[in-house]
């Protein structure tokens, strides 16, 4: 594999710029990070995805986590990670069968169905099997193209805002962090990819601190609606490929 020095000074701007944007809008509204970045740091450069850009994007989920730490359903929570644990598992060993050149295609799907999800409407009650089946479902998906959230968010569009922040925060701080070390497990992160995260994280960090002052002139539902547009695009390019 190629190390980063393969990387042009044009791909490491865009990269932090990516990661910057997306952090930023997901500071200021609650989502926008793996939606909008991943499928854009696919058609960059197919290394940043998923675990580099997961690696980085550990730092934000923790930080929305204990700034509402006290609004966090830990029960909830518990239920929610034992799925994320069999999803995390299922997805790592999927990853372990699928031959790189095709790996573009079964992330240009798997985008489109994240988007499907977001957009479908439907909603859960945060029950047992709710939260199994919702972190099973974002284990897998996080897993393989490094996009948790579609499948959780289902669980928790009725739960009181703050709860719903807190707790998700929570759950993409483990589910981040398992998901690399699943792929560390099976051999697909190393020294290099590390390097890749390291590359990523200014731009994250960037993204956290302007966000906040990007919230009154977003409208969260046209934010939303955009990044979906953007995300479906990106993976009908990465299916063209």
């Amino acid at each position: 594999m190629p190390g980063i020095d393969s990387l042009s000074p044009t791909t490491l701007i865009m990269a932090t710029a990516i990661m910057m944007l997306g952090a930023a809008i997901q500071s200021a509204v609650g989502i926008g990070l793996a939606l909008a970045a991943a499928p854009l740091l696919t058609l960059l450069e197919p290394r940043f995805v998923p675990g580099p850009m997961l690696c980085a994007s550990i730092v934000l989920a923790l930080a929305t986590a204990w700034r509402e730490r006290t609004a966090i359903a830990q029960d909830q929570l518990n239920t929610s990670l034992l799925g994320l644990v069999i999803g995390t598992g299922i997805g790592a060993s999927a990853l372990t069968i699928i031959t790189p050149d095709i790996l573009p295609k079964v992330f240009g799907v798997f985008v489109l169905i994240a988007v499907a999800i977001s957009v479908s409407g439907f909603s859960l009650q945060p029950t047992l099997l709710a939260l199994v089946l919702g972190g099973t479902a974002s284990g897998i998906m996080g897993t393989m193209i490094g996009i948790h959230g579609p499948a959780i968010a289902l669980v928790y569009q009725n739960v009181a805002p703050a709860r719903a922040r807190a707790t998700l925060g929570a759950f993409f701080t483990v589910g981040y962090l398992i998901t690399v070390l699943a792929l560390v497990w099976i051999g697909v992160f190393g020294s290099t990819d590390l390097a890749l995260s390291v590359i990523l994280t200014p731009g994250v960090l960037l993204g956290w601190a302007i966000g906040p002052k990007l919230t009154p002139f977003l409208d969260p539902r046209r934010t939303r609606a955009s990044i979906l547009t953007l995300s479906a695009l990106t993976a009908c390019a990465n299916l063209l490929k």
